[in-house]
């Protein structure tokens, strides 16, 4: 009987691993689809084959079946940075990729936080594709929840945040922003809404000063 259940046990491994299925993510819905790919299981692919893709489009990571490809993206699906076709195993296509995206330390807080006390944090994937992104640290000197913050510079842009990179400490390579909070090489951050807000306000106190005096 133990026999049995061993055959069985190796059988089922072996569809297992040589099934035909693919990763099948898109980290437009799912951010993890790009920075955490390994832990998504690979689900059958609706036509019999385990040739998968990994492409980036519009800063988004796509992971799925070839056969889900129209025939000019899969012609071109061999670009390191930009699509790759793999079959060389069930759930292939699921790597960080590309393998040079940017990794930054990714946090906020306010001043006092673990976020800008821990300098020695891992850094992760930015769930953002762009080629030459950059790591920030951006600190508005507010000294509330989310004024000092850690992350991929392509990410704080989405916001609107760091667009002047004046605004924000940046750096290029893996985990570069790890200053401490008190880093002289940090400025103050000048720009978000907030600021935006309290500018308009004194320009419009002052417009209406000039206008009585």
């Amino acid at each position: 009987m133990k026999y049995y259940v061993l055959v069985i046990a190796a059988v089922a491994y072996l569809a297992y691993v040589h099934g035909d299925a693919c990763v099948q993510c898109n980290s437009a819905t799912d951010p993890k689809c790009a920075t955490d790919p390994e832990n998504y299981l690979a689900k059958s692919c609706s036509v019999n084959t385990s040739v998968c893709y990994t492409r980036v489009y519009n800063g988004n990571t796509i992971r799925g079946c070839a056969s889900e490809l129209d025939n000019a993206t899969a012609a071109s699906c061999h670009n390191e940075l930009e699509c790759l076709i793999c079959s060389f195993a069930e759930g292939c296509n699921r790597r960080v990729f590309p393998i040079s995206r940017s990794q930054c330390l990714q946090c906020s807080g306010n001043s006092t936080s673990d976020c800008a006390a821990n300098v020695y944090a891992r850094p992760t994937v930015c769930p953002t594709y762009r080629l030459g992104d950059k790591c920030y640290i951006r600190n508005n000197g507010k000294n509330k929840t989310n004024s000092f913050e850690r992350g991929c510079l392509s990410s704080a842009q989405a916001r609107k945040l760091c667009v002047n990179e004046a605004n924000c400490f940046t750096c290029e390579g893996v985990g570069c922003n790890f200053l401490s909070a008190n880093s002289t090489q940090i400025p103050v951050a000048r720009d978000g809404a907030a600021f935006v807000s309290s500018s308009i306000v004194v320009l419009g106190a002052a417009l209406a000063m000039l206008r009585w005096a």
